[in-house]
């Protein structure tokens, strides 16, 4: 297994710069603390003046890329250098108390609408530029999991009350519910344009249900323990377990075909599948990220770690012949990373400071695509 080391800084660190070169009275320190294995953390600060970055302790280098980018490195600790980027833009879900903090959210197709829920039941639909247009109110229950349909005018949630609700985007009325599930459930997938829906909940439960019949079609039974996150291809329905299992279900078959990982294991929070080149990603309760091919379940591909952390959601940047994924953590890491040997880290995405990552959204773009993300406290933030 790969051990990373990583650079953590502090998420307004764009202030002090920004002061700093409008020359603006009083000194701009933001903190950074290194991490490398096998190694005592080191705890530093960054001076911002009108044209440098001047840090503190010489094991650590900075410099500037533009206003909302930075690069830092320890060579003395083997942390190569990275980019390290502030958000373009960010939602304030003020409707969302900032004691629970989005739990979960979705944005439309490239990036029109979001929609965000907390702990207390409801969902909010806010346009990007941050309008609120309208409340989604009806579960009972935290919310878990929000996904919009295709049409981006169309919600599909999910609760720890076990239920599973299909709102309007615009007026907010739920003409259909979904009852089953014997507890919360924790994530939910569209196939195709929306004509089914699948979901996963804490009764080690999948379900495959048809929304205009309000019917369960298919319930697969994957585990004793919770089904913590899901993943939908045409090829395979991937659940990530608490019993330390990936599981991959053949939706055409609709049986179990392989399964990663062993019972006992620390338990998969996060999966992802990428169909192209054909690998099984899981993310584990003690931050290590297992990759799998799907044709060899026996044999792991690579692994890595960086942090202990949980990692609480993967999702794929891109399928190309050197893959990509976006990994979020527990404590709060939001970073790229290309899977290949050795795993190499793209880019650090800053915001969130020691706050659990809840969800990651990937937009496309004209240039590279856009990374949204949100965390317990109250803000979806787009890179």
């Amino acid at each position: 297994m790969q051990v990373l080391g990583y650079i953590a800084v502090q998420p307004d660190w764009p202030i002090d710069v920004t002061n700093a070169q409008n020359k603006v009275e009083g000194e701009h320190k933001f903190w950074v603390s290194a991490y490398a294995p096998s190694e005592p953390s080191l705890h530093t600060s960054v001076r911002a003046t009108a044209d440098a970055l001047l840090v503190d302790d010489a094991r650590i280098v900075a410099s500037l890329v533009s206003s909302r980018q930075l690069h830092l490195s320890s060579p003395s600790l083997s942390i190569p250098r990275c980019v390290y980027t502030a958000p373009s833009r960010t939602v304030a879900c003020t409707q969302i108390a900032r004691g629970t903090g989005v739990r979960a959210f979705d944005v439309t197709q490239p990036g029109g609408l979001i929609v965000a829920g907390g702990d207390d039941g409801a969902l909010d639909v806010y346009e990007t530029h941050g309008t609120h247009r309208v409340r989604l109110e009806g579960h009972i229950g935290d919310i878990t999991s929000c996904v919009f349909f295709p049409s981006g005018q169309v919600v599909l949630s999910g609760a720890t009350d076990m239920q599973i609700k299909i709102w309007s985007a615009c007026d907010g009325t739920n003409p259909v519910t979904l009852v089953g599930h014997t507890g919360a459930i924790t994530d939910l997938c569209i196939i195709g344009v929306g004509k089914r829906v699948v979901s996963a909940a804490k009764d080690g439960c999948v379900k495959v249900w048809e929304c205009g019949t309000s019917s369960c079609l298919h319930t697969y039974e994957v585990s004793v323990d919770a089904v913590n996150a899901i993943w939908y291809d045409e090829s395979a329905l991937v659940a990530a377990c608490e019993d330390g299992r990936v599981v991959v279900i053949d939706p055409a078959e609709q049986v179990i075909k392989a399964v990663f990982g062993k019972k006992g294991e620390p338990p998969m929070r996060s999966v992802a599948y990428d169909a192209r080149n054909r690998l099984v990603i899981g993310g584990r309760a003690d931050g290590v990220v297992c990759v799998w091919d799907m044709d060899n379940p026996d044999d792991m591909k690579l692994s890595f770690r960086r942090g202990n952390a949980s990692v609480s959601v993967i999702r794929l940047v891109s399928q190309s012949t050197e893959p990509r994924i976006c990994v979020g953590t527990e404590d709060g890491q939001l970073y790229t990373a290309a899977l290949s040997d050795p795993v190499t880290v793209i880019e650090d995405f800053v915001a969130f400071d020691v706050n659990p990552i809840s969800q990651i959204r990937i937009t496309p773009s004209a240039s590279r695509p856009h990374i949204w993300a949100a965390a317990q406290d109250s803000r979806v933030c787009m890179f």
